[in-house]
């Protein structure tokens, strides 16, 4: 049985004003002195107005009843009527909102994420009494903007706060979540606002709590779906790209692909794809620099986020070589061949063999007793140290075979290649043979050291062909490189709302530079030397260990969880470049949010290698090919339904507020036909 009860009963009062509403109809009108010229006027007028009953004074019937009728409604309004199943069966509602990259489609001059705002706000004011509700979001990874609440401006201002990501859809998560807020509430429903782009939105529809409802057109578009950079494994300041763009339309399209370095044009690749097709390009180039590579789409669709990517080419850091030599202009002539390498060619041996951890010394047929620490590079030596004893001449030193697994032997061809002025090495320690006679006999050596490996040369270059050859100067570089290590390596393009792990700056994290000077550069009067590096020594929680902040495209500051040298960040929703480093190493940052400060820009690759050594740039793009494809998956129900907009139920207060606005209307319009009185 429906009992009707009220959630404001003091409203009643309100009915009060009944009683002055009559008294102004049954009030006298008080007559006004009006000076005649003769009687027989008033003698007629109260023959045709005689005294009357104060009940006959309601002669404007109708608009009285009209005008209560208007008062007891807004009453009713007032005291909040309520079924007692209404009060019963109070609703659990759950509100998902897919923000997620491609509702920022525009329609019709406004976003699908706007219009799915404008719905959900007519949702929330149509709440009933009681009833409760949440909103969480599903872009990138779901979230809960607002738990449940009956409170509608609170629900209101979570609504208006949800921001567009450029992160792909994460429906499934978003409805798991919802389910688990509602538990296993009879009276409760949830409602995912979407443009059903997500492949797993027809999976959802199985769900009977579940209900869908769509916006936004089927739209054409093109898009960038793959991106990456790497530097080249053969060219020291190359590197490639891959890149992969698709037609998401159903008709032929007609493109450039421009790619910028810095804003300075690269290469610009002229499209034709056929409707549905993706076509991959692999370009080569080169740049020592390093910078914000940009691969950029010049048309105009329904999505402009994936007509952008964005990859961070790194800086490839410039080598020093110390040669030590008495006067060979083959080994000079090469390493000055090789790009990035800063040779420094000396005659006679240091007294002094402090290096830096990044420098190469390369030692030609001179050797001292004690070898330097660091990275060493020995070529003909005569003389013995604490690492090898030197014998005889070698007979007929032909090379036999060669380790072709190690890099340093990289496009190296040395079959049947004499080796003049080669000797008999024994070796104290660790040591592995890349190339080597047919009797065994080493004629180029790894050494392992704790303070740095080093490599044996074995041969006379003096003699021979073997610096006249393609192998010498190809030999010479992969050595350098095999030094250099996997450093300048890049981070990958990440696509957005994925999670990684990333190595802090190890300068900056546990580093503080004290200058010295270098022995090695006794030539070199009133120049710096190389800074050393000190460790700082952090226990948890100490002041001493640096606070790392994550900075989005957008300029916004997060902290990092991490370790000592190693931070997670847990999703990017947003697509451009991100950066990692210090308070102080922000600041000083000449990357500016998607867009470079020229004015501040490093202009020298020296200020490059510094600027990486304190922060760490990384891209992410959308590169999604679902999230690009604007087609729903399924059909969606129309938010234009009524039953979308009554899913909240309207109370009888709205019922009641309505009909008092009719009969209003209708109270006027009766007056201006002059149908009252």
């Amino acid at each position: 049985m429906n009992i009707l009860e009220f959630a404001n009963p003091q409203g009643w009062w309100w009915a009060a004003l009944a009683l002055p509403v009559i008294g102004f109809y049954i009030l006298k009108v008080r007559l006004r002195r009006q000076p005649v010229s003769t009687l027989l006027f008033w003698d007629r007028v109260f023959d045709e107005k005689k005294p009357r009953a104060w009940w006959q004074q309601l002669r404007h019937w109708l608009s009285l009843l009209l005008q209560l009728a208007l008062l007891f409604l807004l009453v009713g309004a007032v005291v909040d009527p309520l079924w007692s199943w209404q009060k019963n069966q109070r609703r659990k509602l759950v509100l998902v909102v897919d923000n997620s990259a491609s509702m920022a489609a525009d329609e019709m001059g406004q976003t699908r994420l706007q219009l799915a705002k404008e719905t959900a706000a007519a949702l929330i004011r149509s709440l009933r009494v009681g009833d409760e509700m949440a909103v969480l979001t599903a872009g990138g990874k779901s979230a809960v903007a607002i738990g449940l609440t009956s409170h509608g401006r609170s629900l209101l201002e979570a609504l208006d706060q949800i921001p567009q990501t450029d992160a792909p859809a994460a429906l499934p998560s978003a409805v798991a979540t919802a389910k688990r807020l509602i538990s296993d509430s009879e009276q409760s429903q949830i409602i995912v606002l979407t443009d059903g782009c997500d492949p797993t939105t027809g999976d959802l529809q199985q769900d009977p709590r579940v209900l869908l409802y769509g916006f936004g057109s089927t739209q054409d578009n093109l898009a960038i779906t793959q991106y990456q950079v790497r530097r080249s494994l053969l060219d020291a300041i190359g590197y490639q790209v891959l890149v992969e763009v698709s037609n998401l339309s159903d008709h032929s399209r007609n493109c450039r692909l421009e790619l910028t370095l810095d804003d300075d044009l690269v290469d610009v690749v002229p499209l034709e794809l056929e409707p549905g097709e993706s076509k991959t390009l692999n370009l080569d180039q080169s740049s020592a620099m390093g910078g914000r590579l940009v691969a950029q789409l010049d048309q105009q669709d329904g999505l402009a986020l994936d007509n952008r990517a964005l990859a961070v080419l790194p800086t490839r850091r410039r080598l020093p070589v110390i040669l030590v030599t008495p006067g060979s202009l083959f080994l000079k002539s090469v390493f000055e061949s090789i790009p990035l390498v800063e040779l420094t060619v000396l005659k006679t041996l240091p007294a002094d063999w402090t290096t830096r951890p990044d420098q190469i010394v390369v030692l030609h047929q001179a050797v001292p007793a004690q070898l330097p620490v660091g990275k060493l590079l020995v070529i003909g030596p005569r003389k013995d140290c604490e690492l090898w004893s030197v014998g005889d001449l070698l007979d007929s030193p032909l090379v036999g075979s060669v380790d072709e697994t190690s890099s340093i032997m990289q496009h190296v061809r040395l079959s049947n290649v004499l080796f003049p002025g080669a000797r008999d090495l024994t070796f104290v320690g660790d040591s592995i043979s890349l190339v080597k006679t047919a009797y065994d006999e080493p004629l180029l050596s790894q050494l392992r050291r704790p303070q740095g490996d080093a490599l044996v040369l074995n041969l006379n270059l003096d003699q021979g062909d073997l610096p006249l050859r393609i192998a010498f100067p190809v030999l010479m570089k992969n050595i350098v490189e095999w030094f250099q290590g996997p450093q300048s390596e890049l981070l990958p393009a990440l696509a957005t709302g994925q999670s990684t792990v990333i190595r802090l700056p190890a300068v900056a994290a546990s580093m503080r530079p004290a200058t010295t000077t270098n022995p090695l550069f006794p030539e070199a009067a009133g120049e710096q030397g190389s800074p050393k590096m000190e460790v700082v020594t952090a226990e948890h929680g100490n002041a001493n260990l640096a606070s790392f902040l994550l900075r989005s495209p957008s300029g916004k500051l997060t902290p990092l969880a991490r370790t000592e040298s190693m931070a997670t960040i847990a999703s990017l929703t947003e697509c451009g470049l991100w950066t990692i480093g210090t308070s102080a190493a922000l600041q000083a940052d000449p990357w500016i949010s998607e867009k470079m400060d020229q004015d501040a820009a490093p202009k020298s690759l020296q200020a490059k290698e510094e600027q990486d050594d304190e922060v760490i740039h990384f891209a992410s793009n959308l590169c999604n090919l679902d999230e690009s494809d604007l087609t729903p998956r399924v059909t969606l129900q129309s938010p234009s339904d009524f039953g979308m907009l009554s899913l909240g139920g309207r109370s009888i207060w709205f019922y009641l507020v309505l009909g008092g606005l009719i009969l209003a209307s209708v109270e006027w319009w009766l007056y201006q036909r002059r149908m009252v009185g």
